[in-house]
């Protein structure tokens, strides 16, 4: 009776998952993939001896054995602790956080060019209703002398703070990625331990910009539908953006996460070939 496993078959898939979700183990890790190894072989092996069909006993010993990141997650917990599980969280955390900021840089110079087509009172105008006293019209006009009325001098003002207000943020979000990128050649930070799985944290970044550029533009285009578009503009170029970032995330963690079984699919090849 052979013990021998199909070439990328379900099992051979399994261990791949499982060893890129432990990555940054180091010893502990190695050794649980090895003994996950052995107990599949067993299981399949059985399985086999009984008459099952050789793919059908590999899907099977997977399917009793649990999911990867199951068994990934118990085991960070049980060689590492807490910690294992927090590090990768708050490395997750700054690149979300960096994702954001650049997202509203770039939604502030989509407000500048809004601005400049559709006029300032459409990204950044008051609704209707809103007043200024004397003294506040007269601080507007010290800004933009030649806006002609309170109305268009505040929402020159507020176009202004909309725009600048983003793109600072987004310059902080590349500061703050040259920052980052350095922290993790020079320091553990780099490290395997503090390593986030890219395509989690790709696919939060995605449900975030989703839900929150899907909510900007309604409340945007319902305004529009309304003929209320003072200030509708920012609403519209921070959901675009928004929905352009999640469409991107999603798409990035799509092709990322079929990387180990692409990896599998190269290995079994040339076995599959003899």
């Amino acid at each position: 009776m052979s013990d021998e496993l199909i070439p990328g078959g379900p099992v051979d898939r399994y261990l791949d998952e499982l060893f890129d979700r432990l990555a940054g183990t180091g010893t502990d890790g190695r050794r649980s993939v090895t003994e996950a190894e052995d107990h599949l072989r067993s299981a399949v092996a059985e399985s086999v001896a009984a008459g099952t069909d050789p793919e059908l006993a590999e899907h099977e010993a997977v399917e009793r054995f649990g999911r990867p990141a199951a068994i990934a997650t118990q085991l960070r917990v049980a060689h590492r602790g807490i910690g294992g599980l927090i590090r990768p969280v708050i490395t997750g955390a700054v690149w979300v956080g960096l994702v954001g900021a650049l997202a509203l840089g770039v939604s502030g110079l989509v407000s500048e060019v809004l601005g400049r087509v559709f006029g300032a009172g459409f990204v950044a105008g008051d609704t209707n209703g809103v007043t200024y006293t004397p003294a506040r019209c007269a601080d507007f006009f010290e800004y933009f002398p030649k806006a002609g009325t309170c109305e268009a001098a505040a929402s020159l003002h507020h176009w202004g703070e909309v725009v600048e207000y983003r793109v600072a943020l987004g310059v902080l979000g590349l500061l703050g990625l040259a920052g980052w990128a350095v922290l993790r050649r020079t320091t553990v930070l780099g490290g395997p331990a503090w390593r986030a799985p890219a395509p989690i944290v790709a696919m939060v970044v995605a449900a975030l910009a989703a839900f929150s550029g899907a909510g900007l533009l309604f409340i945007s285009l319902t305004s529009i539908g309304f003929a209320d578009s003072h200030g509708a503009g920012v609403s519209l170029a921070d959901g675009a953006v928004a929905l352009l970032v999640a469409i991107g995330a999603a798409a990035w963690a799509l092709l990322h996460g079929r990387r180990p079984a692409a990896r599998a699919e190269r290995r079994a090849a040339p076995a599959t070939a003899r």
